[in-house]
């Protein structure tokens, strides 16, 4: 699927540098223009150097400044939804939540759109062969990292999660070549679990990492970067994203041993079924 270069743009913003957050603020406010600039008129309007602006092209994916400006031309932004718009004190509860659905129904309408579906192939790949898997998560990605592990022991598969932040970098330490890391920060940025994948890296575990932006810390720690499109929301978490990504993982983890995946579904509801009420 084709870049939509306006979601990038909107993704990568909070992990760009003033020159670049500058490039971009003004390329989204004023798009159409810039297809009809030269990179010496964007340079001279801007302020900055010629070489930035192909930098910066080539950062979001492009071969130069001409491409860029052709990508911009080609993923022109549809009409914004009720995403977008301000909740007010007046809202009933029905508009409320209409539009909470929305702009979650919006968000994972962009997370489809810029996904790398080869990475999650690729993660899946990791994880169905490793002997153990560890989650990495604290403060809000704590609970997502808790969740992943649930599922995959639902499977039969050796998972784990740890979400105290001295424990992960003991865990990390004593990982090897027989296991995966995931570290789950939305920020990319959060030290203790970029330290862990490094440590875990470092011991010879591979390592991926889920993550709202591109270009953060948390890439240069891991294996494999899963990236996801995470706007920014008043209010709105971007879990809806988040677990919709590893409801997938989970799902093609299930698929590769779909016969034991099923013996342990049906294991696990028979040794919860006397806690139901009849």
């Amino acid at each position: 699927m084709e870049k939509n270069l306006y979601m990038t743009l909107e993704g990568m913003y909070p992990s760009l540098h003033r020159v670049e957050k500058k490039i971009a603020q003004y390329v989204l406010e004023n798009s159409d223009a810039v297809t009809t600039m030269s990179v010496q008129h964007l340079a001279r309007i801007l302020g900055v150097a010629e070489s930035s602006i192909v930098r910066f092209s080539k950062l979001v994916g492009c071969s130069g400044f001409a491409e860029f400006k052709l990508m911009l031309v080609k993923s022109a932004p549809h009409e914004r939804r009720t995403i977008f718009e301000e909740l007010s004190t007046e809202d009933d509860a029905e508009t409320v939540v209409r539009k909470v659905f929305s702009r979650n129904i919006d968000t994972l309408e962009h997370a489809l759109e810029l996904l790398d579906y080869d990475k999650i192939g690729r993660a899946v790949d990791l994880m169905h062969h490793a002997d153990r898997i560890v989650f990495f998560g604290l403060g809000a990605s704590a609970s997502i990292a808790e969740d992943f592990y649930i599922r995959l022991m639902r499977i039969g598969m050796n998972a784990q999660a740890v979400t105290d932040a001295h424990l992960s970098q003991i865990e990390a330490g004593l990982l090897d070549r027989h296991a995966v890391a995931v570290g789950i920060t939305h920020t990319g940025r959060t030290l203790e679990v970029v330290r862990a994948l490094e440590k875990a890296r470092a011991g010879g575990a591979a390592t991926i990492a889920i993550t709202g932006f591109p270009q953060t810390p948390v890439q240069q720690a891991v294996d494999l970067c899963l990236e996801l499109y995470s706007p920014e929301q008043l209010f709105v978490s971007p879990r809806v994203a988040q677990i919709s990504l590893i409801d997938s993982l989970y799902v093609g983890l299930a698929l590769r041993r779909k016969n034991s995946a099923l013996n342990h579904t049906a294991r696990m509801e028979a040794a919860l079924e006397e806690f139901r009420l009849k």
